[in-house]
Formats: C-alpha cells, sequence, structure tokens
C-alpha cells in the first residue's frame, strides 16, 4: 500500500497547474475581447459624431438661397465652412449645379426646378475621423425651365 502512494505524489500539483494554465488563457482572450470591443464601440461613436456633424451642415445651410444661386450660376462647385453644434466636430459644404429644368409634375411649366448636388464632409480633426454624406436636391422656382 505504501507503494501506491508514492507514485501518486505529485499528481495534484500537476492537475492543479494545467487549471491554472487553462483559467489564465480564458482570463487573457476576455481581456483581449474587451478591448476590441471597446475599440469597436469608440469607432463607432466617431462615426456617429462625424456623420451628425455633416448633416448638420446640410440643414444649416440647405435654405442659404444666396448659396444656391452662387452653385447654379457658378461654373465651380461653391465650397463653405459650416460651424457645427457639436463639440470637436467640423464640417464643410460643397454645393455643385446638376442643371436646371422644367420641375417633374409640372405639366404647364409653372415651375423648374434647380437640381444641386450637396456633399457634405463632417470630421473630427484629432483623431483623422470623416464622413462624407452626399445628397442630391431639387429646389423649385417659379418659372419654366
Amino acid at each position: 500500500m505504501q507503494h501506491s502512494i508514492q507514485k501518486q505524489q505529485g499528481a495534484t500539483l500537476f492537475v492543479a497547474l494545467i487549471i491554472l494554465v487553462v483559467v489564465t488563457l480564458i482570463g487573457v482572450t476576455a481581456m483581449k475581447n474587451a478591448n476590441v470591443e471597446e475599440q469597436m464601440s469608440s469607432n463607432l461613436y466617431q462615426k456617429n459624431l462625424t456623420f451628425q456633424a455633416s448633416e448638420s451642415a446640410v440643414e444649416s445651410t440647405i435654405n442659404n438661397f444666396a448659396l444656391i444661386q452662387a452653385a447654379m450660376t457658378s461654373n465651380v462647385p461653391v465650397v463653405q465652412n459650416v460651424d457645427v453644434p457639436i463639440p470637436n466636430t467640423t464640417a464643410t459644404v460643397t454645393y455643385a449645379s446638376a442643371g436646371s429644368g422644367m420641375a417633374v409634375g409640372s405639366s404647364a411649366n409653372l415651375f423648374s426646378g434647380m437640381r444641386l448636388m450637396i456633399t457634405a464632409t463632417g470630421q473630427i480633426p484629432d483623431l483623422n475621423a470623416r464622413t462624407v454624406t452626399v445628397h442630391g436636391v431639387v429646389r423649385l422656382a417659379p418659372g419654366g425651365g
């Protein structure tokens, strides 16, 4: 009986070390996954901020008739920096004429449509994060085109 007990000495230590290694590997993997998920969350937050900045820039300039008129009469796109109410972001809008003509649905040539391509860029300069949105807009004006 004494002989079989001596053969088993150290087996508990070996099993405990295996369990410790497995638990350590699980912990390290969980920490790496948490780090990746934190980066993904941060990127999504930055994307949402820059998207909101670009949309805010369009909304704040969409009714600026002088800007629209300048884009319609120029062969070069009109670029304007816009102050947006989102901290640490900047925004730029570019208005480019896409032509004009009779408005869709205006059978008696009562209205003409001024077609614009509006490109807005929202940025977080410190993080090099940027979102670009493109809008096609038709503004109606009295008179046939």
